[in-house]
């Protein structure tokens, strides 16, 4: 595991903090459903939180399935985090060997107050097994998108400094990992380093118009 400067105590229970509500286990269950009688193997698989849940993925990947005529599928679950996202990764995802996976995950730890070891941990746990089950993978790492401090509440805990440590973690796992890197912090950021406004409603999750910048960047690197 990466030394960072956050550690964790490897039996410190953090499960309380990510807890899965009632609406997240049954999203959880949905997929899996879908997976097992649905999904066709060797397809994409976008997969995160809230901000790749809320992905207008059908319109944005459309020219993209229409042309490759590979499906795309979205497995994103409003509030997750590594290690959940790492429980379900087997039903959810590597049960139908995706030919692509376009991670992006970690906002909400930091929002929950998990240890960036335990961050970082848990992501090389999530792309050590896709590789794994599926060893001819594309794994597509995204950089934790930045926030907008102005919009969010003050005493929030997350920060654009912590996303950056996080980030700068990222990269090393995506490299010991041989994994494609993609950081749209330049993209997405303002002169002060904030979450421009016209790309979000609440300074946290983006808009359609910053969804179609995040897409046409993704597609061309799916196979």
């Amino acid at each position: 595991m990466n030394k960072v400067s956050t550690m964790f105590r490897k039996n410190t229970d953090y499960s309380k903090l990510t807890e899965y509500s009632k609406e997240m286990t049954t999203k959880k269950s949905n997929y899996s459903l879908l997976n097992k009688k649905y999904a066709l193997k060797n397809q994409t698989v976008l997969l995160g939180d809230s901000i790749t849940d809320f992905f207008n993925w059908y319109e944005l990947f459309y020219d993209f399935s229409k042309s490759s005529g590979q499906a795309v599928y979205n497995r994103g679950i409003s509030g997750d985090t590594t290690d959940r996202l790492l429980q379900r990764l087997q039903e959810n995802v590597l049960n139908i060997s995706p030919k692509n996976i376009v991670l992006l995950i970690g906002t909400n730890d930091i929002g929950r107050g998990l240890p960036l070891s335990m961050t970082i941990n848990n992501v090389e746990q999530i792309i050590k097994s896709a590789k794994e089950a599926c060893p001819d993978v594309n794994f597509i790492l995204e950089a934790v998108y930045p926030v907008n401090e102005n919009m969010r509440d003050r005493f929030e805990k997350r920060s654009n400094k912590k996303i950056q440590e996080m980030n700068k973690e990222y990269i090393k796992v995506c490299e010991n990992y041989n994994c494609v890197w993609l950081d749209f912090t330049d993209k997405l950021k303002d002169k002060n380093g904030n979450l421009k406004e016209e790309y979000t409603y609440d300074g946290l999750h983006i808009n359609a118009i910053a969804y179609e910048i995040v897409a046409e960047s993704v597609i061309p690197l799916l196979k």
